[in-house]
């Protein structure tokens, strides 16, 4: 576990070769932490060259006593290693597997989620989301960068984070906690109070992050679930949406391991369904938020043309330009996200249009090819 650790703490500061070194170690000395064959694989691209890795995870996959969690990790690394080799049929093999365990141990109600978007967007009224001036704080220094998992917010955060002026908060569960509170009340006429509230101990957090940043990320994906909550409570703050093509988003969500604490569906016809109600929770903020507080970053676009995109988002967040911000792959931070390695690489353009690899294997995230025109913009620019 030692190794694990170190491994997995070598690879956030982007040290992939000593890091790959500790989870070899990791898994030779202790066979039931085949999970760490998953943190190994994503410290590169797999090659021809790495000799027997693909026969070595399979052989894993039959050790006695092998844990849920790790085989699910398992056959995950199993599927990113086919799909480095370029055989998509063997990846999504393995990468329906790994769902298929996680069913069986997790489950989720995308029905009962969609009631509870129903109920965010009936409470988030263009009346409470007009008084956010008179009910929230004028502090501008959380810069919110949310969407669904694996649509670039990591990116996001590496270009805005690499600006002096700026520290980077990574994945903040406040909103998450906060929000959960507060959509459980319910209760009219709570706002002032509550807000005041969650402003300063928000800005406790963030403060404790960088005492001096003028501004402080925070790139919790889910926070697009509380984002007229979060304009209520600070109206001055940018939000930044990042979007990507449906069905290039859901099956990069159904190639990574998340953690179990955070409760979402990573395949099928349920995965298919949470999209579309982020997809009308999103179109709802759209209509409310201010498009000077509430932009949208398009992943098709900022890989097709970086400069001009992450210039807009600087300009959004207040700052002054920095050429720092066109080279995120130079930013010295740590990156805890299932995105350690791409964040080390300077911006490419090679997930774009991912789907079509995949086409004779999506299965019910077929449903997604034609979901909205963002999937036809990254088409039309790819």
């Amino acid at each position: 576990m030692a190794h694990d650790l170190l491994g997995s703490l070598l690879s956030e500061f982007g040290r992939f070769d000593e890091a790959r070194e500790c989870f070899q170690r990791a898994i030779a000395i202790a066979p039931l932490l085949a999970g760490c064959y998953y943190d190994l694989v994503r410290c590169r691209p797999v090659t021809s060259n790495d000799d027997g890795l693909l026969q070595r995870m399979e052989a894993a996959l039959a050790t006695p006593g092998l844990e849920a969690a790790q085989r699910v990790r398992l056959h995950l690394a199993l599927g990113k290693a086919a799909d480095d080799l370029g055989d998509y049929a063997l990846a999504m093999q393995h990468f329906d597997a790994a769902d298929a365990v996680r069913r069986g141990s997790l489950s989720f109600d995308s029905a009962a989620f969609a009631i509870e978007i129903d109920h965010l967007i009936a409470r988030c009224t263009p009346e409470l989301i007009a008084r956010a001036p008179e009910l929230g704080s004028c502090d501008a220094t959380p810069v919110l960068i949310l969407g669904m998992p694996r649509s670039g917010t990591t990116l996001v955060e590496q270009i805005v984070s690499n600006h002096p002026e700026v520290a980077a908060g990574g994945e903040l569960h406040f909103w998450n906690e906060r929000g959960a509170a507060w959509h459980r009340s319910g209760a009219p006429g709570t706002e002032t109070s509550f807000l005041a509230k969650a402003a300063a101990d928000y800005l406790g957090v963030l403060r404790a992050i960088a005492p001096t940043a003028a501004r402080v990320t925070d790139k919790m994906p889910f926070n697009f679930l509380w984002a007229g909550l979060i304009h209520m409570t600070f109206p001055r703050a940018i939000i930044i949406h990042c979007r990507r093509a449906a069905v290039d988003t859901a099956l990069s969500i159904h190639q990574t391991h998340f953690h179990p604490s955070l409760a979402f569906p990573t395949g099928g016809a349920e995965l298919v369904m949470y999209f579309r109600s982020y997809q009308r929770l999103i179109d709802h903020w759209r209509s409310l938020l201010p498009t000077d507080r509430f932009i949208e970053v398009d992943y098709e676009e900022l890989t097709r043309a970086p400069e001009p995109v992450i210039r807009r988002i600087i300009a959004a967040c207040g700052l002054t330009w920095h050429d720092a911000c066109l080279r995120p792959e130079s930013n010295p931070r740590a990156v805890r996200t299932p995105s350690k390695w791409q964040a080390r690489q300077p911006i490419y353009r090679n997930s774009v249009a991912r789907w079509r690899r995949y086409e004779p294997w999506l299965g019910p995230l077929r449903a997604l090819v034609d979901d909205g025109s963002e999937l036809e913009a990254g088409i039309a620019q790819s």
